[in-house]
């Protein structure tokens, strides 16, 4: 019995919880616009109350992706790209401001780089707080010159995000000896880290699968 309502779980967990994210979203970008849809597209008294309310949803959605294509579309104009210039030289000389505008700008071009470089190379371990215990970590990118110049030893620049909020995290420089590859995808490690080592790696998952079925 206890064997088939584990096995039930995991397969009902990951659907409802997914059905509930994705409502959720939904309805965190389409409330401001809903009753504005519900006004003006959807005729007053032809569709029941309920079915007019997700009509309306799925039309402010339909609408906000349009709108953010073409705010794409015109963000590529010359004219666009000479005034969003002239808007990043003016937050990146604002006192206070700059710092909070630059720290923001450079993470979301690492993110979101269309050169096909990664945020963040691939998942390692490393001794973390102090060995022998270890953690979970992600190579980041190059360690600095004025870094590496304190140390004689080669240093690798790590992201330790911490669990189950991996968008908090250490900024650690390990010497390179200490630093294992792991057989992960990003994707991977960040599933393990966040579910607190509940969700295991896809191989991994095949032979818990197998134990059920």
């Amino acid at each position: 019995m206890k064997k088939y309502l584990i096995t039930g779980l995991a397969i009902l967990l990951p659907v409802a919880l997914t059905v509930i994210v994705i409502v959720f979203l939904v309805d965190l970008f389409t409330s401001p616009f809903v009753h504005l849809v519900k006004t003006y597209l959807v005729p007053s008294g032809t569709l029941p109350e309920g079915l007019a309310l997700v009509a309306s949803r799925i039309l402010a959605l339909i609408l906000l992706v349009i709108f953010i294509f073409l705010l794409g579309v015109v963000a590529r104009w010359f004219l666009i790209k000479n005034i969003l210039s002239l808007t990043n030289k003016i937050l990146s000389h604002i006192p206070l401001i700059k710092s909070i505008y630059r720290v923001i700008r450079d993470i979301i071009a690492a993110f979101f780089s269309q050169d096909g470089k990664k945020a963040f190379k691939y998942p390692v371990m490393i001794p973390f707080p102090y060995p022998p215990s270890h953690a979970i970590a992600f190579q980041a990118g190059e360690v600095a010159e004025e870094v590496q110049n304190t140390l004689k030893t080669p240093l690798v620049s790590v992201f330790t995000p911490t669990a189950p909020h991996p968008i908090s995290g250490f900024l650690l420089f390990i010497p390179k000896e200490d630093v294992h590859k792991i057989a992960m995808t990003n994707e991977e490690a960040v599933k393990f880290l966040v579910s607190c080592g509940l969700i295991l790696p896809e191989t991994e998952c095949k032979k818990v699968e197998n134990e059920f079925f």
